[in-house]
């Protein structure tokens, strides 16, 4: 079985959300996970294999990302984009999700990061500084790690929620350049640019999890 299919078959009986996590990965490998949905036509749970494969990103480069992805699709909030680059007068900073027209970032924060690090202490400093740089750009930042992600994924929506209630109205978006992997940023096409408003998705009961 390829990988295509065994995430898509995991998909029509699994949990949404590892399976929207496992799509990510398979669609970054090059997986065309939509072909493979529509040949399941008439199997068990076919709509779910199709969900994941309509909103897998390949732009997502970790679980958490996609799980703070997932935290939009499942609450209908604006969906950003992933792994966008930002910066003063040229790509500087490449931020895990970014909402363009309501310039806020959403940074995901694995515990791998910290844990059992004898260099801890230095990247607490650099994220301290990467951060202030953001915020030197206009843009609102919020961190979130496994715990609102996987355990509470309704508390993270209302902080979503909040930092971009709290920063609607700009005149303009923020400038913001495409990661395109194995070549780095690049300027974004008009289909590049994410909806400003709710995603309008409605996740079906029982897909929560």
């Amino acid at each position: 079985m390829s990988p295509g299919w065994a995430v898509a078959d995991a998909a029509r009986s699994g949990p949404i959300a590892p399976a929207l996590v496992a799509a990510d990965a398979a669609v970054a490998a090059g997986h065309d996970l939509r072909s493979v949905a529509s040949a399941m036509t008439g199997w068990p749970g076919v709509s779910r294999a199709r969900w994941v494969a309509e909103y897998a990103d390949p732009m997502a480069e970790s679980p958490l990302e996609t799980l703070g992805r997932f935290a939009c699709l499942q609450f209908d909030l604006p969906l950003p984009v992933c792994n966008a680059w930002v910066g003063a007068d040229g790509p500087e900073y490449r931020v895990d999700g970014l909402w363009p027209y309501h310039r806020a970032v959403f940074e995901a924060d694995g515990a791998l990061k910290y844990d059992n690090r004898p260099d801890a202490s230095r990247i607490v400093a650099r994220q301290g500084e990467r951060e202030w740089r953001l915020r030197r750009l206009g843009l609102d930042v919020v961190r979130f790690g496994w715990d609102h992600a996987w355990r509470n994924r309704a508390e993270l929506a209302g902080r979503f929620t909040a930092l971009l209630r709290d920063n609607t109205g700009h005149e303009r978006p923020v400038r913001w350049w495409k990661h395109m992997p194995g070549v780095g940023a690049v300027e974004p096409e008009p289909a590049d640019w994410p909806s400003p408003g709710r995603s309008g998705i409605v996740l079906p009961a029982g897909w929560d999890r």
